[in-house]
């Protein structure tokens, strides 16, 4: 990237940003964060606009043909009124439709009965009161001594009417122990019930006309949509714009990308606009442009889950791509699951372009569970090692056991540990210089040159006493580097001392980093046990019946099946990111915090 900062007359100022705008190349530098009122309230309405496009979309999706008049408007911004019109129309509808749900609730014990016939025996001196307590309160002898008639019982409660006549004395009034008298709704149970089937069409009427505007005016909110996006990205331009010279010279700053400068240049030597090209400083925060090959890309939704590199440093999506999906494979571990996966996001592709990456992505997951699967001998929960399938025994050679499966996983883990610190010596040779890079060398020299020299002396391929001199060597070597050249700019003195507490940090630090690896190993195993038992389950449960057997069994084994996959799916999704995030990125020396490049374009639909 290059930071390119622009002097412009005033004047000009505005169709300097249309052509810029049109360009498409410059990344505007933040300068003021916060943003104007104006702005902000265009964020809002942005906001707002975006969440009703889904909103209609969803609601488009689930109508099939619409009957109606097709609705007519002439701006995006009718449809987005409309819509909040509509919608605040049957909040209210809803909402008194719930309350009358509330008076109809009372009434059910009551039944449907006249309240107009009880203010008529009101007005007569008959009272009808409404009581209610619970059943075991009731009191048969209270029928004796006043004029009661039981309604009904409901949960539990005993719903009846005290008829009396009421002489207005406190001491006349009926109060009967644990008893509680209610004040009904001044309506029928049948007159709720006709209001609630009223609200009921008023407000699939009001549906539909929402339905009828997804299908027919979803293209004017998009583009009211856009129109907002495009005044937002002028407004923050014209916000990140600082005046000079009394206001008379405007200036403006941001970032391009190394391809796009000569366009760029071109444009600014035939307009004759004064501008600066120039390389970021160490301090500042330059957006970050990815570039990574078909295959990478397809993962680049992963690493934005963690951060974005930073200008300084390596994008390390295309080496952990490979990784993860190996690992996604271990995890899984059943070639039957895997095949599903495949086939699945196969079929899906053509009906869900806007999902084309995450279903290949998914494809390339699938075909790697499919490989591990392979490996250890399972298809769906059976184990292929052990059983009795004859044209399985010329490969059943290659499958691997359990303990094979422990020790695959280390060396995995082991290699990406290895990987991530060659990653790091080079991040720190192309920014810093291969000096600062000595201590991760040491390191790097102590692991690998042990190891072989190991390996060297158990194959007996050299001898105790050469195998000794050079592991003498490579200690010496790798201690050097570690202990005393760590820092070119420091004392060798602080060099030992920041190397001493480097060793206790890598030594812990390595040994837990290569045990996390285990996971992929009991992932793997746990999902095999998963599918084994409900193999086992569909067997056993299922009834000696020539029609009730195999049904109970496939129910028995789609439920069973679907579960596991589900729970190793998300296991295998989740513990890789965990060993890319945490393993990787620390031993590949990743610091993030990069921004992802965002050039001032002319938004377009999509």
């Amino acid at each position: 990237m290059l930071k390119y900062s622009f002097l412009v007359y005033h004047a000009d100022y505005k169709s300097f940003l249309t052509k810029i705008k049109n360009l498409g190349v410059l990344h505007i530098e933040t300068k003021e964060q916060e943003p104007t009122e104006e702005l902000q309230d265009l964020y809002r309405l942005s906001g707002d606009v975006g969440r009703t496009v889904k909103q209609l979309k969803d609601i488009d999706k689930s109508s099939e043909e619409l009957e109606g008049d097709i609705p007519r408007f002439e701006s995006g911004k009718e449809v987005l009124e409309k819509v909040r019109n509509i919608e605040s129309q049957i909040e209210q509808k809803q909402q008194h439709k719930n309350n009358l749900e509330k008076e109809a609730h009372q009434l059910e014990p009551w039944g449907d009965f006249s309240y107009e016939l009880v203010q008529k025996l009101k007005e007569k001196g008959v009272w009808v009161r409404f009581h209610v307590c619970r059943q075991k309160m009731y009191n048969p002898q209270w029928e004796d001594d006043y004029y009661i008639q039981v309604i009904s019982d409901h949960a539990g409660f005993r719903y009846f009417a005290i008829i009396e006549q009421r002489y207005h004395k406190p001491e006349d009034i009926i109060d009967l122990p644990g008893v509680d008298e209610l004040h009904l709704p001044k309506r029928s149970l049948s007159s709720i019930r006709e209001e609630q089937k009223k609200l009921n069409r008023e407000i699939e009427l009001l549906e539909h006309e929402l339905a009828l505007i997804a299908r027919y005016s979803l293209n004017k909110l998009e583009e009211y949509l856009l129109e907002l996006k495009r005044e937002i990205d002028e407004n923050n331009a014209i916000h990140q714009t600082t005046g000079e010279v009394e206001e008379h010279v405007m200036h403006i700053s941001g970032w391009v990308p190394q391809p796009k400068v000569q366009n760029l240049n071109n444009f600014l030597d035939q307009e004759g606009i004064l501008y600066i090209a120039d390389q970021p400083s160490e301090e500042e925060k330059v957006p970050v442009l990815l570039k990574n090959n078909r295959f990478a890309r397809l993962f680049e939704p992963i690493g934005d889950l963690y951060e974005l590199p930073n200008h300084k440093e390596l994008d390390l999506v295309p080496f952990f791509a490979p990784f993860y999906m190996m690992f996604f494979g271990f995890s899984l571990g059943d070639a039957g699951y895997g095949l599903l996966i495949l086939l699945t996001a196969f079929f899906l592709k053509p009906k869900f372009p806007h999902m084309k990456r995450i279903l290949s992505l998914a494809q390339w997951l699938g075909g790697a569970t499919v490989l591990f699967g392979a490996l250890t001998g399972t298809f769906f929960g059976i184990d292929l090692i052990q059983s009795d399938i004859p044209w399985l025994s010329g490969v059943r050679e290659y499958m691997v056991d359990t303990d094979s499966m422990f020790n695959l996983a280390l060396i995995l883990g082991a290699i990406q540990i290895i990987f991530g610190m060659v990653l790091k010596i080079i991040n720190i040779s192309m920014f810093k210089g291969f000096s600062y890079a000595y201590s991760t060398v040491g390191w790097l020299l102590l692991i690998i040159g042990s190891t072989i020299t190991v390996l060297l002396r158990q194959s007996g391929a050299i001898e105790d006493t050469t195998g000794g001199y050079i592991q003498n060597g490579v200690l010496i070597g790798s201690g050097a580097l570690i202990l005393l050249f760590n820092d070119p700019k420091r004392h060798i003195v602080m060099n030992f001392l920041n190397g001493l507490w480097d060793v206790y940090s890598m030594v812990t630090g390595l040994v837990g980093d290569l045990l996390s690896y285990i996971r992929l190993f009991a992932l793997g195993v746990s999902s095999a046990i998963l599918g084994f038992v409900f193999n086992e389950l569909a067997m056993s449960l299922s009834p000696d019946n020539i029609i009730f057997g195999p049904l109970v069994m496939i129910i028995i084994l789609l439920i069973g099946h679907s579960m596991t996959l589900f729970m190793a799916g998300l296991g295998a999704f989740v513990h890789p990111i965990r060993l890319t995030f945490v393993e990787f990125y620390k031993n590949a020396g990743f610091t993030g915090g990069g921004k992802r490049y965002t050039p001032f374009a002319e938004q377009r639909e999509k």
